[in-house]
């Protein structure tokens, strides 16, 4: 069974799959590591979080844009959320994927 994570937003369920392509996406467009990303997040935060939700939306989503996922934040955010909470669920699919330790992420 492929993991992946469901994302809801504006009532729309995207399906979320960390890959090792998605990951060399993520960091090509990032210019850095995943992890180094992560651990610097405070320093470009929506960049970061929109190149990760870009790149783990590629490989079950592979036409949406890096806008579309810049857009998918600012609803994400009009739905009532924080963007802690969608750190969150990104850490969730990191779990799901096996790259990080249940707990291990947040």
């Amino acid at each position: 069974m492929k993991a992946y994570h469901t994302l809801i937003v504006g009532g729309q369920e995207y399906k979320l799959r960390l890959t090792a392509s998605a990951i060399m996406a993520i960091e090509k467009k990032l210019g850095k590591s995943l992890f180094t990303a992560l651990e610097n997040i405070e320093d470009n935060m929506i960049e970061t979080i929109a190149t990760i939700l870009w790149g783990v939306l590629q490989p079950l989503n592979p036409d949406t844009s890096f806008d579309t996922a810049l857009g998918l934040i600012d609803q994400y955010v009009d739905d009532g959320h924080i963007l802690d909470d969608l750190i969150n669920e990104l850490h969730t699919l990191f779990e799901a994927s096996g790259f990080f330790s249940k707990g291990q992420a947040g």
